[in-house]
């Protein structure tokens, strides 16, 4: 493949056009890489990319001597959004999930978080970085927030020394800060972030100051000499290993996702699949991102939780996925990454070196006020579901239980408590 600056020629007026907007963020590297992929996988054949302007990159690519032009628009996830609403785009590509006004607007689209119009191909987020020497461990959400807005100021005041805090990030118009701004600081400035030009020079900064936080990237390199905090949304404190990145209970996460209408062209949802299945996320991972492929991941050297939940796991080794269910779907049970991973679940279970091997099924709920009974139901009931459906797929089950309201990722309260609560494990025995 080759990658030019080049005008448009004659044949690329009529050549066929397929149309995906939205995040700068996803269409910057990740699409023009799953883009090219897939038209090489389908025959396609002089296949070059051109960068258009600023925020176009055209991948043009001939099949059977019939031209054909993907657009990859990155000027947004709220103008992808728009265009798809509009008509204008056969996909919108987006760094968040579309807001409530976005789906009010967009009802002509109909059940946006079906597995068939929504497509998780990635995940990237944020870590904490300070000196290996620091003595806190963790830090909640809402003290980062205070740390970057500059009201905390001291490690004393997150349980360390008595010293001033210096915090580094990356550019001030760069995805770090955007998804730093929307997801912690709630609509407060981070005044007391300083901006770096790249995200390892961050990091870096706390390799030679001890009194340094960095916020970077999951992707950016960890310096000898530092380490990243625990985070707690106001539940367990979870680090951003492998595996709790790839099981999104860690906190500071957030999906690239893909969006089509109900009737996507027949292109269009090929391109769509494919973003998902594994060749497409062997091209998200070469971008550097955390894909949603299921592999192995390192386990902690001793679990952490009450005796119930060690004894319903002890043996077993942790598979990196959290299953999550959409009641709120009339065409999907599962959430629309979950439904994909259920897929995956099975043939990672019928691997050969899975063969002989039973799964156990562990389930959580959000905590109801007044009711104790309630979320060890719910979270039985979800345990249940998932273990029905390997059954019926072949999959040895060795045990199915519900531990309710135990190991909140969230603190109580709210529908995002209750979509990250409410969760089902599995382990490999």
């Amino acid at each position: 493949m080759s990658c030019v600056a080049s005008p448009a020629t004659a044949q690329d007026a009529e050549a066929e056009r397929l149309r995906i907007r939205g995040s700068n963020t996803v269409g910057a590297e990740v699409m023009p890489r799953i883009v090219t992929a897939w038209l090489g996988s389908i025959g396609y054949i002089r296949i070059e990319r051109r960068n258009v302007d600023v925020d176009r990159t055209e991948i043009a690519a001939v099949r059977d001597g019939e031209p054909l032009i993907v657009e990859i628009d990155r000027r947004g996830s709220a103008v992808g959004f728009q265009a798809l609403v509009d008509g204008e785009a056969e996909l919108a590509m987006m760094a968040r999930a579309p807001s409530a006004a976005e789906r009010d607007a967009g009802w002509q689209l109909g059940d946006l978080s079906s597995p068939e119009q929504e497509f998780s191909i990635a995940l990237d987020g944020l870590v904490v970085v300070v000196d290996a020497r620091n003595p806190v461990r963790s830090i909640s959400v809402a003290q980062l927030r205070e740390v970057a807005a500059g009201r905390i100021r001291n490690w004393a005041q997150l349980g360390g020394a008595d010293a001033p805090i210096r915090v580094h990030g990356g550019p001030v118009r760069g995805g770090s800060r955007e998804f730093l701004d929307q997801r912690v600081m709630a609509g407060q400035p981070a005044a007391a972030v300083f901006a770096h030009p790249r995200l390892w020079q961050a990091a870096r900064v706390v390799a030679d100051d001890p009194d340094a936080l960095a916020i970077v990237e999951l992707t950016t390199r960890i310096p000898p000499g530092t380490r990243t905090l625990a985070v707690t949304d106001g539940g367990v404190p979870v680090q951003p290993t492998r595996l709790n990145v790839a099981s999104e209970d860690y906190p500071l996460l957030r999906r690239y996702r893909l969006y089509g209408a109900p009737l996507m062209s027949a292109l269009g949802r090929s391109l769509a699949l494919y973003a998902i299945g594994r060749e497409g996320q062997q091209a998200v991972e070469s971008t550097g991102l955390q894909s949603m492929m299921l592999r192995p991941a390192v386990q902690p050297g001793r679990v952490q939780g009450g005796a119930a939940y060690r004894d319903a796991v002890a043996g077993a080794t942790r598979i990196p996925l959290g299953l999550r269910f959409n009641m709120g779907s009339l065409s999907s049970l599962f959430e629309s990454r979950s439904a994909s991973d259920m897929e995956r679940l099975v043939a990672f279970m019928r691997l050969p070196q899975n063969r002989g091997k039973s799964v156990v099924v562990v389930g959580f709920a959000d905590h109801a006020p007044g009711n104790r009974l309630l979320p060890t139901m719910l979270s039985n009931e979800r345990a249940d579901i998932v273990a029905d459906h390997l059954v019926r797929q072949g999959i040895p089950v060795a045990r199915s239980i519900g531990l309710g309201d135990a190991r909140p990722l969230v603190s109580i309260g709210g529908i995002n408590a209750r979509a990250r609560n409410e969760r089902v494990e599995v382990w490999l025995r």
